[in-house]
């Protein structure tokens, strides 16, 4: 199993511009987050939900998710179109998410490379 590191700044020194947008790595690297909120007892989870996925689609991103029946919402945050994924506007959501009444907590939310994490 090879762990070539796609992003290495000698790797990417040889690659011209069409192969890195191409490749997805450098500048044209495609970030988003993984979270899990954890819901309180009786939480309206259609309510948030549906706030969520308003917040979500005025940042200009997407979201993909689902409730594990057990208060429960797991998903992955991506980029869509030409918005970026910046650590500035993963912690502005992370932040309305958790200021939410329905949220007890909220897991996981570190960027991450969507092409070449493992």
């Amino acid at each position: 199993m090879s762990l070539r590191n796609p992003n290495s700044p000698h790797r990417l020194s040889r690659l011209k511009s069409r192969q890195r947008k191409k490749m997805r790595v450098g500048e044209f690297r495609e970030l988003g987050f993984h979270l899990i909120a954890l819901l309180h007892d009786g939480a309206d989870s259609e309510a948030l939900l549906d706030a969520w996925l308003i917040q979500v689609d005025e940042a200009g991103i997407s979201f993909g998710g689902h409730f594990d029946g057990a208060c429960k919402l797991e998903g992955v945050a991506f980029p869509v179109g030409e918005v970026k994924i910046s650590d500035e506007l993963r912690l502005q959501l992370l932040a309305w998410l958790q200021a939410r009444a329905e949220v007890k907590s909220v897991e996981g939310g570190e960027l991450i490379d969507l092409w070449h994490s493992r």
